[in-house]
């Protein structure tokens, strides 16, 4: 249901100036979760239910699937009103072990102001079927179509959806949750959050809730102050039409935001990341479920310019999401939160730009600008990628206005077309410029200021 593709940004600020700190600032791409399928809406007020598609076969089927839909309306319902006791009556009882990690993560849960926790059950949906399931001694059922879809209070005008690989099992007391990882040895492997890891914490400022683990509460105050300083300073190019708010995660490690952003590419690189649910090109993005990850690994190398260049990088990612779809280029989407992240820092186009001004003064100026596939983590020129991304933007602010930067960003996001035509017509309604002049230009802007 879920693809995720991303990039990041590699190391940067390598020296800034005498009086700055040296960097590793690895500014994260935007991971963009491509979400195949109907978003529903929900509304600021508290609320649980299941939603039952398809038709079951025969009556058996019908009682079982009547059984299931009590089973996880008690369970959303014990999420929602902080009953533990009811929560925990939903698993199996057989097994005190995997009872255990689920009053923990009841107890995770619970920390997180929800506006709503729902639960998606196909009910003509196939069977996953396994050996390991006759482990139970008792009738399984474990179906490949099955979601929980949550809502934070205050950020989430619509529910973020995990898709879920639950088994559930038929004991004389009747039907109970009894596992959802059985099938994480195959694709089949339930998607997680913050909670599956350990005890919850939350750090607040305007507009910005931050959902950590007690170790980290320190940390997630400083994070909740920088985001909110970044809050105006992407509006300021912007504008205010974005929700101005955001969910920051902050994992205790960097296997935990793997497997939190799905992601088993290389997260060395990777300060923060930023996601959101999108409809698949073609077609509006329809953005679900604003969020911002830190990775803790690298977040502790940053400088306080560092903290900010990247936070405002990454709601930069936020603020645009509601016009950026995987139809955007790559280039154009880095390019803009690049800008945006280190507009008024001072900082010399020759620093941010450092390793793409080497290849200018040695006489290899790129012929293109950066395609997607340039973006990926293993690219051995990543750098060049992003900085060549900027440099784009920056010809656009400096030849035209920021106001055109901003106006081709929409432009583009707006079309319906593929992304090469979308990106040359809007470069001609909004530059009066053919895409082929354009890189032209940019070479030359690229000699001009990196030689």
């Amino acid at each position: 249901m879920i693809d995720r593709t991303g990039s990041v940004l590699p190391r940067r600020l390598g020296i800034l100036l005498a009086l700055i700190p040296v960097l590793a600032v690895c500014l994260a791409d935007a991971v963009i979760a491509v979400r195949m399928g109907h978003v529903q809406h929900s509304s600021s007020a508290t609320r649980s239910h299941v939603s039952v598609h398809g038709r079951p076969t025969d009556q058996a089927d019908a009682r079982r699937i009547a059984a299931l839909h009590d089973l996880l309306a008690r369970r959303a319902a014990a999420v929602l009103h902080h009953d533990r006791r009811a929560f925990l009556a939903t698993v199996d009882p057989a097994q005190p072990t995997f009872k255990a990690e689920q009053a923990r993560e009841y107890a995770a849960i619970s920390a997180v102001p929800l506006a709503s926790w729902s639960y998606d059950l196909n009910a003509s949906a196939p069977e996953v079927s396994v050996p390991a399931l006759a482990r139970y001694g008792a009738p399984t059922w474990a179906p490949l179509h099955f979601t929980l879809d949550y809502a934070i209070r205050g950020f989430d005008a619509s529910p973020t959806i995990l898709r879920q690989f639950p088994t559930f099992v038929q004991r004389p007391q009747g039907w109970f949750v009894a596992s959802f990882s059985d099938f994480a040895s195959s694709s089949q492997r339930s998607d997680v959050d913050i909670w599956n890891f350990g005890g919850v914490r939350t750090a607040r400022a305007p507009g910005v809730l931050v959902l950590g683990h007690p170790s980290s509460a320190g940390l997630m105050r400083d994070i909740a102050d920088e985001a909110a300083a970044a809050i105006p300073r992407v509006s300021a190019v912007w504008g205010r039409a974005w929700p101005r708010r955001v969910v920051v995660l902050v994992p205790s490690s960097q296997r935990e935001l793997a497997q939190i952003i799905d992601d088993s590419g290389d997260l060395s690189q990777i300060a923060a990341v930023a996601s959101a649910e999108v409809q698949d090109c073609p077609g509006p993005p329809n953005p679900v479920g604003y969020r911002v990850a830190i990775n803790p690994r690298n977040w502790g190398k940053l400088s306080s310019l560092g903290r900010r260049v990247v936070l405002t990088h990454e709601l930069t990612h936020v603020a645009t999401r509601a016009v950026t779809g995987s139809c955007t280029p790559t280039w154009l989407v880095e390019g803009f939160a690049d800008y945006v992240g280190y507009l008024g820092t001072g900082v010399p186009t020759t620093v941010v730009a450092q390793e793409l001004a080497s290849d200018v003064r040695a006489g290899r100026v790129p012929a293109h600008l950066p395609v997607d596939s340039d973006f990926d983590g293993d690219n051995k020129r990543l750098a060049q990628a992003y900085e060549g991304a900027w440099m784009a933007a920056h010809l656009i602010v400096d030849r035209w206005s920021q106001q055109a930067l901003v106006r081709l960003y929409r432009e583009v996001g707006a079309s319906k077309d593929d992304p090469a035509r979308a990106m040359s017509a809007a470069m001609r309604k909004v530059l009066h410029i053919s895409y082929s002049r354009f890189v032209s230009a940019w070479r030359d802007y690229l000699r001009a200021n990196l030689s």
